[in-house]
């Protein structure tokens, strides 16, 4: 009779403590599941609306479309400004891209030509020019007004506004003023705001920054008269992993169209340049004018695009709204 007792308490027990034992884990694997979603949301919503679109940059997806400004919005302000890219990030674009220029005294400021004739009141080289002399100048608004309050803003200016609020796309640093950009990024704490870019081979930057380029966010930028630019791709690719590429094409169908459908079914973002024809084959803000917005803004997303550079702000931004790609 005892034995009988202990043999059915024995099984009860046994089978309380299997069944505490499967629930406990469970309870465990849905802790750790809702625990990687929790971790996976915050990274998604960030706890800046940079963080949220280096997430989006880090992760394409048919539903957001990055919206880029060239210049910053040079037809609100002059281009380069602050008040340019302040105007952007009061619209909600996800990256401006800006110029940088080294001075005769090593500064970094936002120019984008060689010299400073076309967008200030002054004339002559960036690079024969100190930052005391380029601050004397002011710049010019989009019709070639001289004389507006705005100075020329140092890259430590940009990022200092920009921190925080949207990524910045770095033009003209390319292999060459790498090192002096990232220093000021490190001392605004912007490291991972910005946008490098370039058209050399990755030996070439491995050899030049090292073990910087592990440092960076680096968009390799494909250009159809690249000598091979399917080793140029396949080199980026294995010893660094970009999670971006600006591919300009002048030919609908191309190599550069064909490695967009790659890069889409790898998971990396693909960003196009609508500024003008053998940058999208055509498929340029201006078509918009002309034939509006699905046969360029449009024909770039249906063939891969997950950014979009434009110099039309709020137009961008209002045809993707109504396609429904803004869902951040």
């Amino acid at each position: 009779m005892f034995k009988e007792i202990y043999k059915s308490k024995y099984w009860a027990v046994l089978l309380l403590t299997t069944v505490l034992g499967t629930a406990c884990q469970q309870t465990e694997s849905q802790n750790k599941k809702a625990q990687v979603t929790v971790q996976e949301a915050g990274v998604a919503k960030g706890n800046t609306r940079a963080e949220k679109i280096l997430y989006r940059i880090q992760n394409p997806s048919k539903d957001y479309v990055l919206a880029v400004a060239h210049r910053g919005d040079w037809r609100y302000a002059p281009e380069n400004s602050l008040l340019a890219i302040q105007h952007c990030i009061d619209l909600g674009i996800d990256i401006v891209e800006v110029d940088f220029r080294k001075t005769k005294d090593g500064h970094l400021v936002a120019m984008h030509d060689k010299t400073v004739d076309r967008t200030t009141n002054g004339k002559g080289k960036v690079s024969d020019m100190t930052l005391e002399e380029i601050k004397a100048l002011r710049l010019k608004n989009s019709c070639g007004v001289r004389n507006s309050r705005q100075q020329v803003p140092t890259l430590k200016e940009v990022m200092v506004l920009c921190k925080g609020k949207i990524m910045v796309n770095l033009d003209k640093t390319e292999g060459e003023t790498v090192r002096e950009a990232f220093e000021v990024l490190k001392e605004t704490g912007t490291v991972n705001q910005a946008i490098f870019k370039g058209n050399d081979p990755v030996a070439f930057m491995k050899e030049k920054y090292g073990s910087l380029m592990d440092s960076l966010i680096y968009f390799p930028k494909v250009w159809p008269h690249l000598e091979n630019p399917e080793q140029f791709v396949t080199d980026f690719n294995q010893e660094l992993s970009p999670i971006g590429y600006e591919m300009i094409f002048d030919q609908e169908n191309s190599f550069v169209t064909e490695e967009i459908k790659r890069m889409n079914k790898q998971g990396i973002t693909v960003l196009n340049c609508a500024l003008w024809d053998d940058l999208v084959a055509g498929h340029t803000d201006e078509r918009v004018l002309f034939d509006g917005p699905d046969a360029s803004w449009g024909w770039l997303i249906d063939n891969g695009a997950n950014a979009i550079m434009t110099d039309r702000c709020e137009e961008l931004l209002s045809y993707l709204e109504k396609r429904g790609v803004r869902n951040l």
